[in-house]
């Protein structure tokens, strides 16, 4: 998986910082957002509603919103579906367009979509680094024994590790959600292995979860470094 670095059309005002897109498959695209640039006229110019539940919410969840609503814009109209507005259903899963399998998320300031029509499970998610007491304080809800030993031997620093582990089981639920709409814990799936120089990794579901997803089903996944940031991506073919 490569950093998206072909550069989407800049958008004025400020808000967006910097767009980027990968031509693979899942495209992948990234987006850099300013949040303190953000102001209600931006939804209205840009014909991006904002839901009745943000009415009264605080300007930053309304940025990340509307950043991720203008990224997912921008990503269809690259598989040919233009003014695409992102909403969302009861259980507050994005509605994607038929035909497309997709995924969002965003963290600090970063948002980033991965979008493909073959027919697969997807799951994209992006964390900041989080700190050595957080992720003492966290271990034993995130991961079992074996995966706590797994971590230790990678060549980074085990906040960083942890950091990896969260956001991998985040993409895990993101990309089976669609498929099962129900919840996961965090001990459902495990790490097996992660190879830091190909930046891939491995997880088996440790419980039946679906008629697709028996325990020990394998899920492959890609991530890469950005600075403090990991971003994660699981795609299954179903």
């Amino acid at each position: 998986m490569r950093y998206p670095d072909l550069p989407l059309p800049p958008v004025a005002g400020g808000f967006i910082l910097s767009c980027h897109l990968n031509h693979s498959d899942p495209l992948l695209a990234v987006s850099h957002f300013d949040p303190q640039k953000y102001h209600d006229a931006l939804a209205v110019e840009w014909g991006i509603p904002l839901p009745a539940r943000l009415q009264q919410a605080v300007n930053k969840r309304r940025a990340e919103y509307l950043a991720s609503r203008l990224l997912a814009r921008s990503v269809m109209a690259e598989l040919g579906i233009n003014d695409f507005i992102l909403t969302n259903a009861p259980d507050r899963s994005p509605l994607w367009p038929a035909g497309i399998q997709a995924s969002l998320s965003h963290s600090s300031g970063v948002v980033v979509v991965a979008a493909t029509r073959q027919p697969c499970a997807v799951g994209i998610d992006v964390e900041q680094l989080m700190s050595e007491t957080t992720a003492q304080e966290t271990a034993t809800l995130l991961m079992n024994e074996q995966e706590q030993q797994l971590l230790r031997t990678l060549p980074v620093s085990f906040s960083a590790a942890a950091t990896l582990l969260f956001s991998l089981k985040e993409s895990v639920y993101k990309a089976l959600w669609p498929q099962l709409h129900q919840p996961m814990d965090f001990l459902d799936a495990a790490l097996v292995s992660v190879d830091f120089a190909q930046k891939t990794a491995t997880l088996s579901l440790t419980q039946h979860v679906g008629e697709r997803f028996a325990r020990g089903t394998l899920l492959q996944a890609d991530f890469m470094w950005q600075e403090n940031q990991v971003i994660t991506l699981i795609t299954h073919q179903l």
